[in-house]
């Protein structure tokens, strides 16, 4: 399906946790597309746009984005100053990082990484895997961050880690407290440490540009063949 304009307006905007926000766009009509997929937003009178992945699934009038403000680039102003009942300019959607069933059918083990923002297009993935694919096999998320105040999200996940028995949902801080009771350091050095199938798992890959490189080249060596691992470079 081609990417259309859309008209929306801001339902709400709320801090998840330091510099990221959730907005949710809500539209006159249902809008239809493949969790995973991102969008195109008008961040200036001048036309300038900015892409975000939808952290939500497809089954309302609305869309929730997250974006990260650290920059506080043009988009990320632009979000700042948004207020409910603003309207906003939104392409849609857009992007080929969803799942592959046709492979799904065969993997025995689905993981996804994810660092920052990363695991906005990843939850929807997620979500929908287990509530209307009912995947059987395993599924893993490993989520990096710096810092125990930069997560979010953590009800959802452990949510779903209590009611689906083939999902596990881990976190890695690169630069945690001293009391920190989770893993520490990269996500290499957790993927390291796992034993599983590597040549049965499907891998899905969004953050930091540096992270894929090095996570891509980890996970070729543990034996993922090249066409099972999918990414989406972040920043």
């Amino acid at each position: 399906m081609s990417p259309k304009k859309l008209i929306g307006k801001v339902e709400f905007r709320e801090n998840l946790a330091g510099q990221n926000y959730l907005v949710r766009i809500e539209f006159d009509e249902k809008v239809d597309f493949t969790p995973g997929q991102y969008v195109s937003l008008k961040v200036n009178s001048e036309g300038l746009r900015r892409s975000y992945s939808v952290a939500s699934l497809p089954e309302e009038k609305s869309i929730d984005v997250l974006v990260d403000t650290t920059p506080m680039g043009v988009g990320s102003k632009y979000i700042l100053g948004l207020r409910v009942g603003d309207e906003v300019e939104v392409l849609g959607f857009l992007g080929n990082f969803i799942i592959d069933f046709q492979a799904t059918e065969k993997a025995r083990h689905i993981m996804f990484l994810a660092t920052g923002t990363g695991i906005a297009p990843l939850k929807p993935m997620i979500e929908d895997l287990l509530y209307k694919r009912s995947f059987i096999g395993e599924m893993r998320l490993v989520w990096g961050v710096r810092h125990e105040t930069d997560l979010y999200w953590l009800k959802e996940m452990d949510n779903l880690n209590r009611d689906y028995d083939n999902f596990k949902f881990d976190i890695v801080l690169s630069q945690p407290t001293e009391d920190w009771p989770g893993f520490r350091g990269h996500l290499g050095g957790l993927v390291n440490e796992l034993t599983q199938d590597w040549s049965k798992t499907l891998v899905y890959l969004c953050g930091s540009r540096e992270m894929i490189v090095e996570m891509e080249k980890r996970l070729k060596e543990k034996g993922v063949p090249e066409e099972q691992i999918h990414y989406e470079k972040y920043y």
